[in-house]
């Protein structure tokens, strides 16, 4: 019978879901073997997928905070731990559906945890979740050695029944954090786009590996995050500087060790007035995929008025025109997928955006659907200014 395991998505589980199927699909699976078993946990099982399978898929997300395997006998799970030499730390979290339960159950569950593997001879200790929180977050897992040093017992509660498992990995957030804080160069006034987000963009091209093309590279977040997962990139942009920063940025990350052996080229264009040698170039390349944020305006701190929001958006509109002209009819590529956000900017007076068509013509086909049908895949916060919609499309 083969292995079920679950994920848990982050804070945007419909990004997080879709995230998934397409990473499934990379290593050749049908996101149909995805079970939505709760709004923020899903459950994946075939009889294909190997348990190294299983870590190499989690490693590449973005939108998942931890990934574990359902618990088949939950009689024997304390036994496998009876032969322990050394104390064991363990931690309890619930996740999914959390109503009805308490930090008070949590702390009752982990004594009687305790006196069960008493009971084997082996001496343990407890870590409970942070304040009334249910769950372990991954700073306690990581700095109490949960993983290496015991488990983490996980009650998971879907929409009508509950299941129970142990967590087998959890998000990398320092490397994310390395790569968001600690770069040589990252413009903010310009406004950054999160690595989180930009690692789902790259995994929504359902690819293993390639060459990923970012024509408005900024500081290099998404071409940063193509590398860590092991894809080859382009990077170019219309901005001197901002191609500068994301050729030093790489270089950190090869110097750094935090990544294989990759190719990569900057160089600059402008998209609107784009140069024939490099066309032509791009034409000869085997680009696999295109992933970008085109650049939005600095960042807002109070909603714009409707005519800045007019004006901002025409911009972004002109440069993804000329992006998907230069694919269609300068470059010629077909059968590639293209991951783009276009941005809503809240006025006084609401939400404006632009619609994809405006912007990409009718052979390449709008993906969100296939995934998250009625549905919009979107990025923001309760305070943004500005929302952040992202489009998955693939050229026929």
């Amino acid at each position: 019978m083969p292995k079920q395991y679950f994920f848990e998505a982050g804070s945007f589980p419909d990004l997080s879901y879709t995230e998934l199927c397409c990473v499934l699909e990379s290593f050749n699976f049908n996101k149909e073997i995805v079970e939505k078993f709760s709004e923020n946990i899903f459950l994946v099982k075939n009889e294909s997928l190997t348990d190294d399978m299983f870590r190499n898929i989690f490693k590449r997300l973005g939108g998942c905070i931890r990934a574990g395997i359902v618990i088949r006998n939950l009689d024997s799970f304390l036994e496998e731990f009876q032969n322990e030499g050394e104390k064991i730390i363990f931690g309890i979290s619930i996740i999914g559906n959390k109503s009805g339960y308490n930090n008070v159950f949590v702390k009752k569950l982990g004594n009687e945890i305790k006196r069960g593997l008493k009971e084997y001879g082996v001496n343990s200790r407890f870590v409970l979740p942070m304040r009334k929180e249910l769950s372990l977050n991954t700073a306690q897992l990581v700095k109490n050695n949960i993983l290496e040093r015991g488990f983490e017992f996980d009650i998971i509660v879907g929409n009508s029944r509950e299941i129970y498992g142990r967590t087998e990995y959890v998000q990398d957030l320092g490397g994310f954090v390395k790569r968001d804080m600690n770069r040589p160069n990252a413009n903010i006034l310009m406004g950054t786009l999160p690595p989180k987000l930009a690692r789902m963009m790259v995994n929504f091209t359902a690819l293993r590996s390639g060459i990923i093309w970012d024509p408005f590279c900024g500081s290099g977040t998404i071409p940063m995050e193509a590398v860590t997962i092991g894809f080859n990139v382009l990077a170019s942009d219309a901005d001197d500087l901002a191609v500068a920063s994301t050729d030093e940025n790489i270089r950190w990350l090869n110097e750094d060790g935090s990544i294989d052996e990759i190719l990569y080229e900057t160089f600059k264009l402008d998209v609107t007035r784009p140069d024939s040698k490099i066309v032509k170039k791009l034409k000869n390349t085997d680009i696999s995929a295109v992933v970008c944020e085109p650049f939005m305006g600095p960042p807002q701190k109070s909603p714009v008025s409707e005519n800045r929001a007019e004006e901002l958006l025409n911009s972004v509109g002109k440069l993804y025109k000329s992006l998907f002209d230069l694919i269609d009819n300068r470059i010629e590529k077909r059968g590639i997928r293209a991951v783009i956000i276009i941005p809503s900017y809240k006025t006084f007076n609401g939400w404006k955006t632009i619609g994809i068509r405006e912007v990409a013509g009718n052979r390449w086909i709008l993906k969100n659907s296939y995934y998250v049908p009625n549905k919009e895949l979107r990025w923001y916060r309760q305070d943004s200014i500005i929302m952040r919609n992202i489009f998955i499309l693939e050229r026929s």
